[in-house]
């Protein structure tokens, strides 16, 4: 798996991830405000007017961060001040010797992280001048007494705090930049998916527009063989023939329609009515299949659904008439916000594999002719009409191809 540079997810999400640095700093301002309180409790003597001051200038700095132009230089201008007045306070609490000089690495690292590399190498070397200021520029440690063994003491925990605070701080980012980072490149995977469909989409269509026009003079040639053989044959076979003439005068449509180009989109109407002349008009091509319905069978909300979702839906409706033996259950219900068809035959069942693909990729076909596309085909469609496809195994029997549709009511 090839992973997002981080400047670039910064990048992507600068607002978010700068967000984030905002609330770390609260959270550093807060364990500031603690630790001084609990140095005044040590009776510690503290320039406490300055250090008040640098603390109340980085929290306003921080409510005043969202007026900046968003992205890196919000999050360069908020890193530059918390390296400026952690320089200050170190100077006025013991300088390089204060254990407290450890948290100029978040910073710094955050920059590493997410800023440009002639920005974060910028704040390294201020942190660097900043620590090595601190040797000769600063006030006395600040002890109440000469206890060298207190003094000792007071350092380690310090040093304790340091880590403490750095762990707490490091441990929160990275957690959520590593949610950032899996959340995108979820994203990537499904956007790479979604690319794989509409490129066989693609290459489906070239071919089927030259299969339409191989196939439009050979029909031509059946329609007119059928009308001649009508006007001779027994009257026996007058019904057969008729059946004929009628099934290759529906591909004939259909290739006319396919070279046509897209259905422009109907009008609205109950969704039952506008179900009921599709199924008519696909019955006809199935005369033989036993088509039984449930649930919402009159009327509806009014909807003009895409013309792109009739070809989606019968590829599954024939997929389960022929692995049911030429029965189907089709299931229509209303559930808050979408319309759910649910198309269900009786026998058979899919694999563990075959449910992980479907929709990924074209399933194998146990038809003469099948070529396993049509789940395939099904899924592409709905998807890009905002509605959703799941395959399951029925566990009384059978397969359910349950379709989602977003319920866009028309009055």
């Amino acid at each position: 798996m090839i992973l997002t540079p981080l400047p670039a997810l910064f990048a992507a999400n600068p607002e978010q991830l700068g967000n984030h640095v905002r609330r770390l700093r609260w959270l550093m301002l807060l364990a500031a405000a603690v630790l001084l309180l609990l140095s005044a409790l040590a009776q510690l003597q503290l320039p406490w007017l300055l250090l008040g001051q640098a603390l109340a200038c980085l929290g306003l700095l921080n409510l005043l961060l969202p007026r900046l132009p968003d992205g890196a230089p919000r999050l360069f201008a908020g890193l530059l001040a918390d390296i400026v007045v952690l320089t200050e306070v170190l100077a006025m609490t013991g300088g390089a010797a204060n254990p407290m000089a450890s948290l100029y690495l978040p910073p710094v690292l955050f920059a590493a992280l997410l800023l440009p590399r002639h920005q974060a190498w910028l704040l390294a070397g201020l942190s660097l001048l900043g620590y090595g200021l601190l040797f000769g520029w600063h006030l006395p440690w600040p002890l109440a007494g000469d206890d060298a063994a207190y003094a000792f003491q007071l350092h380690l925990v310090g040093m304790w705090l340091t880590f403490a605070v750095s762990v707490l701080l490091l441990t929160t980012f990275v957690s959520l930049l590593a949610q950032q980072l899996a959340q995108r490149e979820a994203a990537l995977a499904r956007a790479r998916e979604a690319q794989l469909r509409d490129e066989q989409l693609v290459a489906l269509g070239v071919q089927a527009a030259g299969v339409a026009h191989t196939l439009s003079t050979p029909l031509n040639t059946l329609l007119l063989l059928s009308e001649e053989m009508r006007h001779d044959a027994p009257p026996a076979l007058l019904p057969d023939l008729q059946l004929m003439q009628e099934q290759l005068q529906l591909c004939r449509d259909a290739l006319v329609q396919l070279k046509a180009g897209v259905e422009t989109r109907p009008a609205a109407m109950p969704v039952c009515d506008v179900l009921a002349a599709r199924l008519q008009g696909w019955h006809a091509t199935r005369p033989a299949v036993t088509l039984r319905r449930h649930g919402l069978l009159h009327g509806g909300p009014c909807m003009a659904p895409d013309p792109r979702l009739w070809p989606a839906f019968f590829n599954l409706l024939n997929n389960a008439a022929d692995a049911g033996g030429g029965e189907v259950e089709l299931t229509v219900q209303l559930v808050p916000g979408w319309l759910e068809l649910i198309i269900h035959n009786r026998r058979g069942s899919l694999s563990a594999e075959q449910l992980a693909r479907a929709g990924l990729a074209p399933l194998d076909s146990a038809k003469p002719a099948g070529l396993g596309l049509g789940v395939l085909l099904s899924h592409v469609t709905l998807s890009h009409l905002g509605g959703e496809l799941n395959l399951d195994n029925d566990a009384q029997g059978g397969v359910r191809a349950t379709v989602r549709l977003p319920l866009e009511e028309t009055a």
